[in-house]
């Protein structure tokens, strides 16, 4: 897409760095605000081979109170397996962390999403009224999630008196390709890099040569979680900041940016 002449991000080149599939909506407005947006995946999102526990899951989908996705990964992962020999059952509720993960159950044709308003997290979710200590007890809970990551949901849950079934649908590793393309893409005024997952911060500046940290860690980051800048900071970013989850949010702090770009005072420009 042609970059257009006015907008609150010209003369901003911001890295986008979702898994790929993932970017499109939010590289595209970017865009129509002005900016340059380069999607470089910085997670590589790998199916698991031993479906096991997913297909038990499957097998009694309609005795549970809520299954749960913990991102849109889980519920593309798991989507064929659990509707391969049913529909998923109309009064089954589906429980997500973010809007992206609603809009994909969504589009799959699932009528009730529980989704926090405005805390897209384990946090959010889990204080709905839904999962409320009364309606957890002696209740059955389905969770779908990807390799490692946090164990909050399953943990709050049945500390709430509940049984939780857990199903591995993907892992995560660091894309083969991230660091050699953003090493690239620094000869080219860089200015911010969007970050929506903690892990793949972690995995790419591990695996990054100094010089490339060093470089990166002066940019501004933008992220849609108190913990994941947190941990930027902890891997030495000093431009930190927090803006509301999911694209909309993403594209709303974006929208009423009206700082220096990069073009005006080379360097010196904030986010």
């Amino acid at each position: 897409m042609k970059q257009r002449l006015t907008g609150p991000l010209v003369g901003q080149h911001i890295l986008v760095t979702r898994p790929a599939g993932q970017a499109s909506t939010l590289v595209a407005g970017i865009e129509q605000l002005g900016g340059r947006a380069t999607h470089i995946p910085f997670l590589a999102i790998n199916p698991v081979a031993d479906l096991s526990d997913l297909e038990n899951i499957a097998a009694r989908l309609e005795t549970y109170q809520a299954c749960i996705f913990v991102s849109a990964n889980a519920v593309h992962s798991a989507w064929p397996t659990l509707t391969r020999h049913q529909l998923w059952p109309e009064t089954l509720a589906a429980g997500v962390v973010g809007p992206g993960s609603a809009r994909a159950l969504r589009e799959f044709g699932v009528g009730r999403v529980l989704q926090p308003e405005a805390h897209f997290d384990s946090e959010g979710l889990l204080a709905l009224p839904e999962f409320a200590p009364a309606q957890c007890q002696g209740k059955s809970f389905a969770l779908i999630k990807g390799e490692g990551g946090r164990d909050l949901i399953a943990r709050t849950l049945r500390e709430r008196g509940a049984q939780v079934d857990e199903a591995v649908t993907y892992a995560r590793s660091l894309d083969t390709d991230a660091v050699s393309r953003v090493a690239q893409l620094l000869q080219d005024q860089l200015s911010t890099i969007i970050v929506t997952s903690s892990e793949s911060l972690k995995l790419f500046m591990n695996a990054a040569p100094l010089n490339l940290v060093q470089a990166l860690s002066s940019l501004r980051i933008l992220t849609p979680h108190e913990r994941i800048a947190d941990i930027a900071r902890s891997l030495g970013f000093t431009k930190t900041i927090v803006c509301s989850g999911g694209d909309d949010g993403i594209l709303g702090f974006l929208q009423t940016y009206n700082e220096p770009s990069i073009t005006d005072a080379p360097g010196t420009g904030t986010l």
